[in-house]
């Protein structure tokens, strides 16, 4: 990390893919709630220092319409007056069996038992849930609406100060997500630091949008986002 640092508040969306479960327990009665039991299905041993069962990492409220993102912003905002926990929460989309969800991703809960009471808070400000489905398992392209808190360490490269771990670089242009997908793979086959999990996505900044690829790794520094950075341009033409 550098000493003077630039800190940049943005926002923009995410593109990723997670292996996405049902939940059955410790949420509302007759409520749609889905979990990511691997949140970075291409970092191997996520799990390695925190014993699965411990608390939620990423859960997704399942919406009953289309809310706007004042809408879920605003409640988000309501609730942490009075919620014991800095929660984290984003605007967004799953796709899984080809149908869609509006959903609320949920990060930061300290325990399972506050998934329900966080429910409540949303219902209590006007967001209502979808009912339960049959069970649900399988991949999903997840798209988040979310606010940034970056630390820029070069031009166009950034680590998050609110997500540990997380780094990001703008590429110079917007990849299709097959391109996306077919460029990780090259990077992991020819990389020797190749566990990590990538995703895409923008930020907005000076009236107009970046495109940036995320890349998570627990060992993640300068050098390593930097090598990174410099063998997916090399791939984007």
């Amino acid at each position: 990390m550098s000493q003077n640092k630039l800190i940049l508040q943005r926002y923009g969306n995410l593109l990723k893919e997670e292996s996405l479960v049902t939940m059955n327990d410790k949420i509302l009665p007759n409520t749609f709630v889905l979990e990511a039991p691997e949140p970075f299905p291409g970092y191997f041993g996520y799990y390695s220092d925190i014993p699965s069962d411990s608390k939620p990492l990423y859960l997704y409220l399942v919406l009953k319409q289309l809310y706007t993102l004042e809408e879920i912003t605003r409640a988000t905002q309501n609730i942490k007056h009075y919620f014991g926990t800095d929660f984290n929460a984003a605007a967004g989309t799953v796709n899984i069996y080809n149908k869609m969800f509006h959903v609320i991703r949920v990060r930061h809960l300290d325990s399972f038992d506050q998934i329900a009471d966080l429910q409540q808070g949303y219902l209590d400000q006007g967001i209502e849930f979808k009912k339960k489905p049959k069970n649900i398992e399988g991949k999903a392209i997840i798209r988040l609406k979310k606010f940034f808190m970056l630390e820029e360490i070069e031009d166009g490269v950034y680590f998050d100060l609110d997500e540990k771990d997380h780094g990001y670089f703008t590429i110079p242009y917007k990849l299709t997500w097959k391109l996306f997908e077919d460029i990780t793979r090259k990077a992991k086959h020819n990389w020797d630091h190749s566990v990590f999990d990538a995703a895409i996505g923008h930020i907005h900044a000076d009236f107009g949008i970046r495109d940036i690829i995320r890349i998570y790794n627990p060992n993640i520094d300068r050098n390593y986002l930097l090598e990174i950075r410099k063998i997916y341009l090399d791939r984007i033409k």
